[in-house]
């Protein structure tokens, strides 16, 4: 093979590159627009439960006599405190996982806008038990419903299932972008390391994303 040949075959192959990695590219940006949407839904939906949990908590007293001037009027003491005790359990976990929400939820932002993979780590870590432990409690609705009201219980599954497919295809969104991301980590390593070996392209650039720095 005589060297315009070799060139010939090298700038093809460096055409074909660009053009796979600018396909890569367009598809990355596209899911940082949608992890960012996903990011900042999380951080208000997030900020909203901590400052209901928060105020359910520190106002105990009040939520209770509104329970019982509205919602329970003839309910006895017994059953109030027992709603009041489930209200206070509920308001507690969501407290802590919505602390955390808000916390992946930043970390996410930051990771898409430093270009960094590793900081989604922790969204995906725990999204993932969080839908695993809905999958499971959904499983387990599906075998112990059967035996209540059928028409509730087809409904109640409907919109569990709709809630779950959506979660899913968030998840999925965010998760595709965690590996487009490390795969064009890998291709500018790679071209790096074709460049440095005096092939006749040189590396692609990638255009930074408005909000790196």
């Amino acid at each position: 093979m005589t060297y315009s040949q070799a060139a010939a075959k090298a700038a093809t192959q460096g055409i074909a590159v660009a053009h796979a990695s600018s396909i890569a590219y367009v598809q990355c940006q596209n899911l940082k627009y949608n992890a960012i949407i996903i990011g900042w839904l999380g951080v208000i939906i997030s900020s909203v439960m901590i400052f209901s949990s928060m105020m359910i908590i520190n106002m105990k007293t009040d939520v209770e006599l509104m329970i019982k001037q509205v919602m329970l009027v003839e309910a006895t003491d017994k059953e109030v405190q027992l709603l009041m005790n489930l209200l206070a359990a509920f308001s507690t976990v969501a407290y802590g996982m919505s602390l955390i929400n808000l916390g992946v939820s930043l970390l996410l932002l930051i990771g898409v806008a430093r270009d960094s993979s590793s900081l989604m780590y922790p969204w995906l870590i725990y999204h993932g038990v969080v839908f695993g432990f809905a999958l499971y409690l959904g499983i387990f609705y599906a075998m112990t419903g059967l035996f209540i009201d059928l028409s509730k219980f087809l409904m109640c599954l409907l919109v569990f299932a709709l809630v779950l497919v959506i979660y899913y295809k968030i998840y999925h969104e965010v998760f595709t972008l965690f590996r487009v991301m490390q795969e064009n980590l890998l291709r500018s390593k790679k071209l790096d390391h074709a460049y440095a070996s005096g092939l006749p392209y040189p590396p692609l650039y990638y255009p930074s994303f408005p909000f790196k720095q």
